[in-house]
Order: structure tokens, then sequence, then C-alpha cells
């Protein structure tokens, strides 16, 4: 796992506790940020509090003193209607990030002149990347 140091001494706030939530939560710890994480559903934030990751319940959490909300992808930003904790987020003016652009800022901020190519979502991305992976294959004269 690379550590996610972009937030390393600051409080992040942590949303959505499936894989890619447990997995950003993990590496911002290992980058040195101060993690918080929660989930609607308290089995997962028990079995995730029991691995070692702190959580807390959100609604009595002090805003004031988090950098950042990672939101996991199942949680809706924006459609149909944002997530409860999306309002208090905006509401304290804290910043409201995915997983993606956490790892996004720390490429830019450990390799910023390397290029990169992102394949996100579920329809057919096995299958980009496939084909990302081929063309890029020295062995083969793609273009």
């Amino acid at each position: 796992m690379i550590p996610v140091t972009i937030f390393a001494g600051k409080r992040v706030a942590v949303f959505g506790l499936g894989g890619s939530g447990v997995a950003s939560a993990r590496a911002l710890s290992r980058g040195g940020a101060d993690v918080v994480a929660s989930d609607d559903n308290a089995e997962t934030v028990a079995k995730v509090a029991a691995s070692g990751i702190t959580t807390a319940d959100f609604r009595a959490l002090d805003w004031s003193k988090i950098a950042a909300l990672v939101l996991a992808p199942g949680v809706p930003l924006t459609h149909p209607a944002p997530h409860w904790v999306v309002g208090l987020a905006r509401r304290a003016a804290v910043e409201v990030i995915g997983d993606i652009e956490l790892y996004c800022r720390e490429r830019r901020k450990q390799v910023p002149d390397s290029p990169f190519i992102a394949v996100t979502g579920t329809n057919e991305s096995s299958l980009a990347h496939n084909v990302l992976n081929h063309t890029a294959d020295p062995r083969f004269d793609a273009f």
C-alpha cells in the first residue's frame, strides 16, 4: 500500500467503509494523518474499529478540526441527494474529496512529471485496463 502523506499531521474523516474507504483510511494513517472513520452500517463500523482504525459518530464530530472528508465511491456526493455527512462537512467548510483525488494529489507531490492513466468504474474497466496494459507494453508497437 502506498502511504498518502498529503494530510500528514492533519485530521481526516473517511466515510464509507467498504474496500475503498478502508484502503483510504489505512493509506492516510500510514502517511501520518490522524484518521477517523465511519459508515451508516454499525456492524461495519465495529468491524473496522476492531481492525485498529479509529471510528466515531460523525454527527458528534468536531468538524472544525477536520482537514478533509474522504467520501467512498458508493456514498452520494450529489445524486440523488447529498448524503447527510456531506452536509455536515460543507456546513463546516471542510473539503469533500474522493479516494481517487487522494492518490492524484499524492502522485502530484511525489512524482509530478510522471504520466498516468486512470481507469475507474465497473462497466468494462477490466477490458480498458487490459487494452491500456497491452498498448503500453514495450514489446508491441501500438502506435
